[in-house]
């Protein structure tokens, strides 16, 4: 089960969101370049000093409205980056630890084009029971096209 995030619900913005950023730049030859910063609030707890506790973290990111009507944003290149920006050890529990395994972006059914939204995620890890991990940073930097949409699945 992943620890699912989302920036455009008004209850998950105003509770977990902290700081969120984006810049845009036109550049040459058509293509632009966005960046999504921020930081997620979360609680997640160690379990015990004998194994790792991990999950799927997944953060739902409202991408700028920055295409034209009927485009969609086509992504060339990507660097998506979550960190640990917050842990916190309570007692005097000495076998602890907190990572960040590996990240990415996941695209959807809709391969690199983004309208509207864009989900990045992270494996998140904490050992010791009085360990927790309370704070991702996120960085996204994608440049990339303006496009048409994807066509329209039809409705069986």
């Amino acid at each position: 089960m992943a620890l699912e995030f989302y920036q455009n619900d008004p209850n998950h913005q105003a509770l977990y969101f902290a700081s969120p950023h984006w810049v845009y730049v036109p550049v040459a030859s058509d293509r632009h370049l966005v960046t999504l910063t921020g930081v997620v609030k979360l609680d997640f707890q160690g379990k015990n000093s004998a194994e790792w506790h991990s999950d799927h973290l997944r953060l739902h990111l409202t991408f700028p409205e920055i295409c034209p009507p009927g485009k969609w944003f086509g992504i060339e290149t990507c660097a998506p980056f979550l960190t640990i920006s917050g842990i916190n050890k309570g007692g005097d529990n000495h076998n602890g630890g907190w990572a960040v395994d590996d990240f990415g972006v996941d695209w959807g059914p809709y391969d690199r084009k983004i309208h509207g939204e864009v989900v990045i995620w992270a494996n998140i890890r904490v050992r010791g029971h009085q360990f927790s991990l309370f704070r991702i940073g996120y960085t996204l930097t994608v440049s990339g096209i303006f496009v048409d949409p994807p066509p329209i699945p039809p409705i069986e």
